[in-house]
């Protein structure tokens, strides 16, 4: 049974080629024997990997804002 770090290598090596073929996913997936629909699943996947490689956490100052002058405030219910 492969596994899924077997899967994931094999999909990461062709969507690499893919990227470097030049072709489109339809005619790699033919010259490969592969389906388009499980290449085009690994892009995404592919890119979702790399837009998460690439979040960062900044650091945040909060500040609290200055009291409200001293004043008469009345509320009147109907």
């Amino acid at each position: 049974m492969e596994t899924m770090h077997a899967r994931r290598a094999f999909w990461s090596a062709h969507v690499q080629a893919w990227r470097d073929s030049g072709l489109t996913q339809v005619a790699y997936c033919q010259q490969h024997a592969l389906r388009s629909k499980a290449l085009a699943y690994w892009i995404r996947r592919d890119r979702q990997g790399r837009e998460a490689d690439t979040l960062t956490l900044l650091p945040l100052t909060v500040q609290t804002p200055p009291p409200a002058p001293p004043g008469d405030l009345l509320l009147q219910h109907p």
